[in-house]
């Protein structure tokens, strides 16, 4: 390992910096802002964002777009559907620049021919073969070191470390090979710094951390290139998901070494961060309900709805940022062509007009309409399922192999922070 690694912080403290970076740490609860809004005016001349000092895709991190926000869930709905109109233009326009072109931020035909070739790689086979091959071995490895140390831990390592081993075994590379996984995984969580605070107080910092997120992308790309044209001269054997984007042809159309490079690196700090997020979130709503967590504890079938009502109440990302192609009138407000949209997801799934009782975290909720967390419409997450089988994996073996796994009432007490990208302060827990 080379020096410049070994000097690098520790994945949890990469978490801490991103958080910072995003002003996520000063924001405890957001909620009532978003429902002031919802009440007095449900389309917003102007950035919700830009009240809590979070940096907004939707206005450009140089603020060059007219912003306005949408907080009512059926409008959210409309607009997330509406791809023609609400395109992600904006998405591409912050993600190009560091990662090239991601599945994301593209619309028409390119998001077409994109979504069609990854599709096959991502079904429903391939992922119940790498729930039993990969998901569950790499969790049960994990819960078994913490069940080692004893009866007491921080989570947020945990947390933070296995949806990136778990994309990076499924995406081919050497599970015993901790060097290589800890240089990985410590690119990955630099890529998201990329993206942080456009404060002008924080605008050194901000140009230190967009030098290391550029650093982290071409060397990801370095590493990724000469794996991905080793496996085509080889035929692309076995059953990782890089072969699997290799061997896909669908109407003649295929995956250039190039696409299949800058697909597999975005999944990287993808996974760092919506998996991470959405589970320390879950954990945290769950273990500061003792009762709750005891009904799922003792029926396992309450588990992924407590993950469902866990995205909606706490989504890990709480907008989504879209640019508008022609002038649109919203609840008789015109949102001129060209304009940003924020999309304020966490508004929407806390509409008392969709969904009762909206604040209240309830595991047995009846799910009538769409959950949003992971987007709706065409650019639905394409991960979502596999970030949804690995936390239900992952909280079903911390329940087996945690007895009596609880709230450490001596550490931190438990605390979801953010006014975009929410997650937990810390996640201290004991068990017997």
């Amino acid at each position: 390992m080379t020096a410049e690694v070994n000097e690098a912080p520790t994945p949890a403290q990469l978490m801490a910096e991103i958080s910072e970076a995003f002003s996520a740490g000063s924001v405890d609860n957001p909620y009532p802002v978003f429902a002031e809004y919802r009440r007095k005016e449900p389309v917003h001349h102007g950035d919700v964002l830009a009240e809590f000092g979070t940096p907004s895709m939707a206005g450009g991190f140089n603020g060059e777009r007219d912003v306005y926000s949408v907080f009512k869930f059926e409008d959210c709905l409309t607009l997330l559907k509406d791809s023609e109109t609400f395109t992600s233009e904006a998405v591409s326009a912050a993600f190009r620049p560091l990662l090239g072109k991601v599945v994301t931020g593209v619309d028409g035909e390119e998001h077409s021919r994109l979504r069609k070739l990854l599709m096959p790689g991502l079904g429903r086979q391939n992922f119940d073969s790498w729930g039993t091959d990969t998901v569950e071995p790499v969790l049960r490895r994990m819960v078994a070191e913490l069940a080692g140390r004893g009866g007491r831990a921080n989570l947020t390592e945990f947390v933070v470390n296995f949806p990136v081993r778990i994309v990076y075994e499924i995406l081919g590379f050497p599970a015993d090979d901790e060097e290589k996984f800890y240089d990985f995984q410590t690119k990955a969580l630099m890529i998201l710094l990329g993206f942080g605070s456009t404060d002008p107080a924080k605008k050194q910092q901000a140009a230190a951390n967009r030098e290391r997120a550029i650093g982290a992308v071409k060397g990801l790309y370095d590493d990724l290139l000469p794996i991905v044209r080793r496996r085509r001269a080889e035929g692309a054997p076995g059953n990782s998901l890089i072969s699997h984007l290799l061997r896909v042809e669908v109407d003649g159309e295929t995956f250039t070494d190039d696409e299949v490079v800058v697909f597999t690196r975005s999944l990287l700090p993808a996974a760092a961060e919506t998996t991470t997020r959405s589970f320390g979130n879950v954990l945290v709503l769950l273990l500061d309900r003792p009762e709750v967590l005891a009904q799922v504890r003792a029926d396992r079938d309450l588990v992924p709805k407590a993950i469902t009502e866990g995205t909606r109440f706490e989504p890990v990302s709480m907008v989504a940022a879209r640019t508008t192609t022609r002038d649109v009138e919203v609840r008789g407000v015109t949102i001129p062509e060209g304009s940003g949209v924020t999309i304020v997801k966490g508004s929407g799934l806390r509409d008392p007009d969709a969904w009762p009782n909206p604040d209240t975290f309830d595991i047995h909720r009846t799910m009538n309409k769409p959950n949003i967390a992971f987007g709706f419409g065409p650019h639905t997450c394409m991960g979502m399922n596999l970030a949804k089988l690995q936390m239900s994996k992952a909280l079903n073996l911390l329940l087996d192999e945690l007895p009596n796994l609880r709230a450490d009432e001596d550490a931190e007490p438990l605390a979801i922070r953010g006014a975009n990208f929410r997650q937990p302060t810390s996640i201290n827990v004991r068990w017997d």
